[in-house]
């Protein structure tokens, strides 16, 4: 397999013992609230460090998956879409919508309803599937809420929102972009090869997305032949040939999961990935 890249291991995003620590604390502890963790404390350390190489390849990302930016609710000035959402819409509502919005016949929030019904047209999915998986992501994102808001210690300046809201936002935001971009590495070559870790991976997390025949790039954990260094690379090789002109790509169906996430097929590539229709199935 040819070698694509090196990637250093120090420019990953890991699990760390100071994430895994916080994630613990969280009510509902996952893959991607220690990997939210770890964002966030290489975004919000206690002392400026200039050998933390990461922290501007974070500060870089873009969006993370649909609705992370408003706008994709719809234009301004649409009732229950982008003018009535502040921050993320995982941190929309809260965990009794059902029973407080079930008086105005609304199965959930407002704007949460009306998304999953925009988000069923938009990718053919069951209206029923949509807004369970917009409750899904909301539910993770309030499960792990308080045990990471602590590690946002200087928020990101709006117009609105007390502190707390525009740490809660910013918790929100640095979630969706991390479960946009992990992906599944075996990182110790003495693990079983069942076991494998969360981590995003430079330039792994901008690939396109594969088309029928299948991604045509891979990460290996590490480069077998780089004893000198202690296997301290990350090897993106390619998995077949790849012709003149075609894209470098990954297959983000096999990107972790949220638990109790269902959703499958355009659904799950336009919410969680932000992946346009041209990489719909």
């Amino acid at each position: 397999m040819e070698v694509i890249a090196r990637i250093p291991r120090k420019l990953l995003l890991t699990p760390t013992e100071a994430s895994h620590a916080v994630a613990v604390e969280a009510r509902e502890p996952s893959w991607a609230a220690e990997l939210t963790a770890a964002a966030l404390l290489t975004l919000h350390p206690e002392a400026v460090s200039d050998l933390d190489v990461k922290r501007p390849w974070i500060e870089g990302w873009g969006d993370g998956g649909w609705a992370t930016n408003n706008s994709d609710l719809g234009a301004e000035g649409v009732r229950w879409g982008a003018s009535d959402v502040t921050g993320s819409l995982m941190a929309t509502g809260s965990d009794n919508d059902k029973a407080i919005y079930a008086k105005f016949r609304f199965p959930c929030h407002p704007v949460v309803h009306r998304a999953g019904l925009g988000l069923a047209q938009l990718t053919g999915a069951d209206k029923t599937a949509a807004i369970n998986a917009l409750g899904c992501r909301g539910r993770n994102f309030r499960g792990m809420r308080d045990a990471l808001l602590p590690l946002v210690t200087s928020p990101t300046a709006r117009p609105t929102g007390s502190v707390r809201d525009r740490r809660s936002w910013d918790v929100a935001e640095v979630l969706s972009k991390v479960c946009s971009r992990a992906t599944l590495v075996q990182l110790r070559p003495e693990d079983d090869e069942s076991f494998a870790t969360c981590v995003v991976v430079p330039l792994h997390e901008r690939l396109a997305h594969c088309d029928a025949r299948g991604e045509n790039a891979k990460l290996i954990g590490c480069d077998p032949r780089d004893e000198a260094s202690g296997g301290d690379t990350v090897l993106l090789v390619a998995t077949r040939d790849i012709t003149k002109g075609e894209a470098i790509t990954r297959d983000y169906t096999l990107a972790p999961r949220l638990p109790d996430d269902c959703s499958d097929g355009a659904l799950r590539l336009l919410l969680q990935f932000g992946l346009p229709p041209a990489a719909w199935p």
